[in-house]
């Protein structure tokens, strides 16, 4: 197919809103690791130091002096925005064999099926990181599976995670991100269920906001996706994108390069450059399809290792 110009690239905003919102709903990728704008493909950012941030200095100024000047120590680290982009044909015959009110859902469709694969992409890459044990500043096992109600110690084993992170760094952690297994575990915890509901019974299973309120972390998160492991062709393989581990980690919400954060994803936003916008393509009259494309530019980077702690496998005792 020929390379699309700008006269025969459109890119729908209404096909753009609509993709985005669809596949935002399912995945956390971007709440673990917020986006920040940057203006280059590849380049370096800043580490400034904890040290100087948090240290006291003289600041008192006699009648006649000038201020005292202080330092700021700064290292720095790189990153790289890959092109991910992925498109989807529409048909000649698909399109003729529509009824028109329903003709826009081949476009609409398009964009989501693609949208969501690259969201998808995006929610694996960043559990990849957040699950390895050499990306974070602690780990642990838990002395009791926490689906053995009876002796296990969910709270105490967050607690001791939120206290981690918050004494090695000044910053309590504001997220709990739990793997899909973790979850179902910790809202049916009798230690659980007894903090939040006393003694009555029947209990229902405790709900988000009532953890949330428990452990007083304003964010939880749950790692709900599945992906297809097996390959195109075979028979399908489902399997959980975030396991049973816990993450506690520290992320700005209003991310930005002078914050901290245990990660960010670097999105390289320039004007022109495909930033998940939904593209329809021109018609090819030699395969007779148009075609809906998306596309961003991206880099998941570990930024503060220290602002996280992952608790191991809560359904296995160590």
């Amino acid at each position: 197919m020929p390379q699309s110009t700008g006269r025969d690239l459109h890119v729908d905003r209404l096909l753009s809103q609509m993709a985005i919102g669809y596949a935002e709903n399912s995945m956390i990728a971007g709440t673990i690791a917020p986006v920040v704008p940057v203006d280059k493909q590849g380049d370096i950012y800043s580490i400034f130091s904890r040290a100087d941030a948090f240290r006291t200095e003289e600041d008192k100024r006699s009648p006649g002096t000038e201020a005292n000047k202080i330092t700021r120590t700064i290292s720095s680290d790189n990153y790289y925005a890959q092109n991910y982009a992925l498109k989807y044909p529409i048909t000649l015959e698909d399109r003729e064999n529509a009824d028109p009110v329903f003709r826009q859902n081949l476009w609409n469709n398009a964009a989501e099926y693609v949208t969501d694969k690259l969201m998808l992409s995006w929610e694996v890459r960043v559990a990849a990181l957040v699950n390895a044990t050499a990306n974070v500043g602690s780990s642990a096992g838990v002395a009791s599976e926490w689906d053995a109600s009876a002796s296990s110690d969910p709270i105490g084993d967050i607690t001791t995670a939120l206290d981690n992170v918050h004494d090695l760094t000044g910053q309590r952690p504001n997220r709990l991100v739990f793997g899909l297994d973790a979850w179902r575990s910790l809202r049916r915890n009798d230690q659980i269920l007894d903090r939040v509901y006393g003694s009555t019974n029947p209990q229902p299973f405790a709900t988000r906001a009532q953890v949330a309120n428990l452990l007083e972390v304003p964010n939880i998160h749950v790692g709900e996706a599945f992906r297809n492991t097996a390959n195109e062709a075979q028979a399908e393989t489902l399997a959980k994108v975030w396991g049973d581990n816990v993450l506690c980690a520290y992320t700005p919400d209003n991310p930005s390069r002078d914050r901290p954060s245990f990660m960010y994803s670097y999105r390289w936003a320039a004007p022109g450059l495909p930033n998940m916008q939904a593209e329809r393509h021109a018609f090819d009259p030699k395969t007779k399809t148009e075609e809906v494309e998306v596309g961003y530019y991206q880099d998941e980077k570990i930024t503060g290792d220290e602002y996280a702690f992952l608790l191991l496998s809560v359904n296995s005792s160590t």
